[in-house]
């Protein structure tokens, strides 16, 4: 994942130099002919380039520093040097539109009019042309690599666009009378200055400041909530290092899992919010979710003495025999689960077959009289453990029965043991 973000700072530095090799050519062109046509609002876009120039160097410069491996005294890396150089980039820009704007003022109030050639509208347009093409390659490039400094820069050059197609029309305004609209174009320009660096500016302080957005929480608590095992979402924390996300996530699982479980639950989690959500790094906490009132011990043991019943008539014993299930009869003879699944599918089988021929005589015409259980009696031996005893009668004998039940996510038992009840003399 690493070097994939220091893949995508790269291909952002191309959108740079394209910015600012656009801003040099147009601002040395704008500012010459602004001089040569007498027009404020070419002079003030001008200006409005020059910044750029320096805005993107500094965007340069800090995707340049965010490359920088992490180290001991910046062990998240320093990503974060990129939403810097953003907010420096905005601070350029204040600077600069102020000044363009009390020059432009101070024009305003001197009342000084010069005749505009609308040649300079010609430079006008073809700057629009030109930061309209910088504009879709940057914004494309910004989507391709997640690029904060890249998007604010593309912003800008949407910015720059308009404002060159709003001199065009003060330049030919101008040229027919209209000099003063030259001078209200250029306050615009400024305007548009002042608040494309105010969006940079508040767009870098929101990263800077851990600030997050609450959208983008939701969907990933949302995605979360449905991986198998999670109980529920406690918390779900994000921040943004540049273009990387990282999020510190609380869930909550049974407590019964083993710690394996729990660990590979969270693995998962990890790898589908980087996988799917591009986040950079996830950290997942797992907490003990509460268990619901039919989990106490008193509860629980009725539960099991109905599960104990169902398994003894055999019923079910698909959803309730364990994979590690064993079992040691009367007679003295071992059975596994697939031994014990087997005899259940025999025995279901036969039951289907004297249900329709109504045999009385069938193996199974006992089942229509269900075992009793007597004498029952539970132990928890943990949270997930619970031991069972209790007898019955089947053919005049008495039979007792030890069982072990073990809950993971869903009580199965695990092992059972039946001896035959000696009378005492």
């Amino acid at each position: 994942m690493a070097a994939s973000s220091t893949k995508n700072l790269k291909l952002a530095e191309k959108g740079v130099w394209v910015s600012i090799i656009a801003y040099i050519v147009l601002s040395i062109g704008q500012i010459a002919f602004a001089a040569i046509v007498h027009s404020s609002a070419l002079q003030a876009n001008g200006f409005n380039n020059v910044t750029d120039i320096m805005g993107n160097i500094a965007i340069l410069i800090g995707l340049r520093l965010a490359r920088i491996p992490a180290d001991s005294d910046h062990v998240y890396g320093h990503w974060k040097i990129e939403s810097i150089a953003s907010l420096i980039s905005s601070f350029i820009m204040f600077f600069v539109g102020f000044e363009v704007l009390r020059e432009t003022v101070m024009t305003l109030l001197s009342g000084k009019e010069e005749a505009i050639d609308p040649l300079g509208a010609l430079v006008g347009l073809f700057s629009a042309f030109v930061m309209l093409g910088v504009y879709l390659y940057n914004r494309a490039s910004a989507k391709k690599t997640n690029s904060q400094a890249l998007s604010a820069a593309s912003k800008d050059n949407l910015s720059d666009a308009v404002t060159s197609i709003g001199t065009v029309v003060a330049i030919l305004a101008s040229s027919v009378g209209w000099e003063w609209l030259d001078s209200a174009m250029a306050v615009v320009i400024c305007g548009f200055i002042l608040k494309t660096a105010y969006d940079i500016f508040h767009e870098s302080v929101f990263s800077l400041s851990d600030g997050f957005d609450e959208n983008l929480v939701e969907e990933y608590r949302e995605a979360i909530c449905l991986v198998p095992k999670v109980k529920g979402v406690k918390l779900v924390r994000g921040r943004s290092y540049g273009s990387n996300i990282f999020l510190d996530v609380v869930v909550e699982m049974s407590p019964d899992l083993s710690v394996f479980e729990s660990h590979e639950a969270t693995e998962f989690i990890e790898k589908m919010l980087i996988d799917n959500y591009g986040v950079y790094d996830v950290d997942v906490h797992v907490e003990p979710a509460a268990l619901p009132e039919e989990e106490h011990y008193a509860s629980r043991s009725l539960e099991l003495l109905a599960k104990e019943e169902q398994f003894l008539n055999l019923e079910n014993l698909d959803k309730l025999t364990d994979n590690s299930f064993q079992e040691i009869l009367a007679d003295g003879k071992i059975i596994s689960a697939s031994d014990k699944l087997i005899d259940f599918a025999k025995i279901t089988d036969e039951n289907s077959v004297s249900k329709n021929n109504d045999s009385k005589n069938s193996l199974t015409s006992l089942s229509v009289i269900p075992l009793a259980i007597n004498h029952y009696s539970s132990s928890q031996v943990s949270k997930k453990t619970f031991i069972l005893t209790y007898d019955y009668w089947k053919n005049e004998q008495n039979f007792v029965v030890t069982s072990i039940w073990r809950r993971n996510d869903y009580w199965r038992c695990i092992y059972r043991q039946t001896t035959l009840k000696r009378e005492e003399k």
